[in-house]
């Protein structure tokens, strides 16, 4: 005798679901390895970073590199030199094998091999100073304004530990209080850099500037300032 099983409307829509969070999950939680040679022979101690994460790491002696996490559409970044990039939108492949040449680069993820351009980086060491805008931010791939303070800006110290980050500008002022400089974001003030890291989305910023004289913000501004405009908004 033949038995069949029947699926209310209301099931189907529950078994439709766990599929597709299933499936989510598969593609959005894969892990990632490459290799990176240069005729022929392995690069070590390229750094490689996942763009919009906080996922770095380094080849090793043999040129490879491992991410636990990655998923399709995400942007993988090989920090060829200080002044060039090779950028990849990746794709399901969970390896890649990455050929650094002079001009360009060759990307092979095992079903196709195909040569591409690499992204310039001049930009970020010719601008280093007081001021960066947004196109410079967006092209850099950070997603910390402390990165930010610490990869563009002269004369800027940034130190990571445990309960987040602390920039000074002018080295110690005080003994007893605090050294960091001001943080002002569209006119309103914020108490240290790691609740502005925590608040502010680098994508927002359109620009960055060190007041190093704290000008206009009287015995507030003593270590310094460092403003932040975000994209559309009103400035006086």
């Amino acid at each position: 005798m033949e038995h069949r099983i029947y699926i209310g409307g209301g099931m189907k829509r529950i078994v439709l679901l766990l599929m597709v969070l299933v499936t989510g999950f598969t593609l959005s939680a894969q892990e990632l390895s490459g290799i990176i040679t240069k005729k022929g022979k392995p690069k070590k101690g390229l750094v490689v970073k996942l763009l919009g994460t906080n996922e770095t790491t380094t080849t090793d002696k043999y040129g490879r590199f491992y991410f636990k996490n990655a998923a399709p559409g995400d942007i993988l970044q090989v920090d060829v030199t200080s002044r060039k990039a090779a950028r990849i939108e990746l794709s399901e492949a969970r390896l890649l094998k990455v050929y650094i040449a002079t001009s360009d680069f060759v990307l092979n993820n095992g079903r196709l091999e195909q040569r591409l351009p690499y992204t310039a980086l001049a930009a970020e060491i010719a601008n280093r100073g007081s001021v960066v805008e947004h196109d410079l931010i967006i092209a850099s791939g950070m997603q910390r304004v402390s990165d930010l303070l610490k990869n563009f800006m002269t004369g800027v110290r940034v130190e990571q530990h445990m309960m987040g980050s602390h920039v000074t500008m002018r080295g110690p002022t005080s003994v007893m209080g605090s050294n960091e400089p001001l943080f002002v974001v569209d006119g309103m003030i914020y108490d240290s850099l790691e609740e502005v890291d925590r608040v502010v989305p680098v994508e927002d910023i359109e620009r960055l500037e060190l007041n190093k004289e704290g000008t206009g913000w009287g015995a507030r501004g003593g270590n310094g300032v460092i403003e932040i405009t975000t994209v559309g908004s009103k400035r006086g």
